[in-house]
């Protein structure tokens, strides 16, 4: 599987990002939330030292610096309440996500 977009699948993604603005600009009776916030989240592949250098080339690419969020690598150009998000995540993050919802299927709610 390639780590990156094809260009069909880019270019897709951009039009339906446009297609989702023109459909909430000519839908003034839909409510958003004064919260609302859209983002294009990127999450790099490979060893935690790769990932980070990705962020980092990203970064260099979006004219900001990586930083720290807790345990994640990242990297944000917003503009305004739309953004774009490069977020390393390490293995032993990964790790413990996937060992606590090993148990989801186990749990029950009352």
């Amino acid at each position: 599987m390639n780590r990156f977009a094809d260009d069909l699948t880019r270019r897709a993604v951009v039009a339906h990002i446009r297609a989702l603005a023109d459909f909430l600009e000519a839908r003034p009776d839909l409510p958003l939330s004064p919260h609302t916030r859209v983002e294009v989240v990127y999450f790099p592949r490979g060893s935690d030292q790769e990932q980070d250098k990705e962020i980092d080339r990203i970064a260099a690419l979006l004219g900001t610096e990586g930083h720290r969020e807790g345990q994640h690598y990242a990297c944000e150009r917003s503009f305004g309440r739309a953004a774009y998000r490069a977020v390393a995540i390490p293995a032993h993050v990964r790790a413990r996500h996937r060992a606590l919802f090993s148990y989801a299927d186990s749990i029950r709610p009352d």
